[in-house]
């Protein structure tokens, strides 16, 4: 028979070992906030194209935090990447508007 103790000790190691493989808990939420970054940037692009740069840059912003987000949400390589890839994409959107209203320099 197992005594209290034995049981106890071997109730912590269950627990501690199931924590230690366990994703965190906002994991699964990571790939639905990785949706939202690349709708945002899909939306920040069309209004850029349509001259609202405004709205475009603050799609763009917020689709540069979502991807973000989603990275530091999971361990997942392929979602950081893909996290990382959206975010590169909203910031040189972000560098191309700025140039495009940039002032033409005088000659």
């Amino acid at each position: 028979m197992i005594g209290a103790r034995a049981l106890y000790v071997l109730a912590l190691v269950f627990a501690a070992c199931s924590a230690a493989q366990a994703e965190p808990a906002t994991a699964r939420y990571a790939p639905a906030q990785l949706s939202f970054a690349e709708t945002e940037l899909q939306h920040a692009s069309e209004a850029s194209a349509r001259g609202e740069f405004l709205l475009a840059e603050r799609l763009s912003a917020q689709a540069r935090l979502d991807a973000r987000l989603a990275w530091s949400m999971s361990d997942s390589k392929a979602l950081r990447r893909s996290a990382a890839e959206i975010h590169g994409r909203a910031v040189a959107l972000e560098r191309s508007m700025a140039a495009a209203r940039a002032p033409v320099a005088s000659r």
